[in-house]
């Protein structure tokens, strides 16, 4: 089965592993972060490419922004998803989510294509950087490579993590995943 038949689920979680294999040569972890570019998109493709991701399908740049948002912020976490992560991002120490985050978070959810998106989670994955929170990557890129054609339910996903009720177990680290395996 070729790389591009895989279920969605199954490309991010390869892709990931990778991605962490990848980002810790320095030379390519830098190379990844000029995917956020457009000047200098193309450093990234030949090792996203090398690392089984696709780089010019349309409405695939999933592969670069994931291989870039995680170039840039490396920490992972179990998050269901990344309404978790932003939630906790939010609340940082305090129990309450401040205005200024709930609009932030409504403008992702607003977002019409996984190109507006990516654009959004650029700025949420710098604040999980300055805040130590990690990202579930795999679950990121699944829900993106999914976004076109059923944004209405990752969006309620998302929403429903961002503002559930009740206290959220503690992070546990990536040392605790399972590494995958390609």
């Amino acid at each position: 089965m070729s790389e591009t038949n895989l279920p969605h689920k199954e490309r991010a979680a390869r892709f990931v592993g990778a991605l962490r294999r990848a980002c810790k040569d320095r030379g390519k972890s830098a190379a990844l972060r000029r995917g956020f570019s457009p000047a200098t998109v193309m450093d990234a493709w030949s090792v996203i490419a090398s690392l089984g991701g696709d780089i010019g399908q349309p409405g695939e740049s999933v592969f670069v922004d994931v291989a870039a948002l995680f170039a840039s912020h490396s920490k992972e976490s179990n998050h269901r998803n990344f309404g978790e992560t932003c939630r906790r991002i939010a609340q940082g120490d305090g129990k309450e989510i401040p205005d200024s985050f709930e609009r932030r978070f409504r403008r992702l959810l607003a977002c019409d294509d996984v190109a507006n998106v990516t654009g959004q989670l650029r700025s949420w994955v710098r604040l999980a950087a300055s805040k130590g929170v990690g990202v579930n990557y795999e679950s990121l890129m699944n829900d993106l490579l999914w976004w076109n054609r059923s944004a209405d339910r990752t969006r309620v996903e998302w929403a429903r993590s961002f503002w559930q009720s009740g206290d959220l177990a503690p992070e546990t680290p990536t040392a605790n995943l399972k590494p995958a395996t390609s």
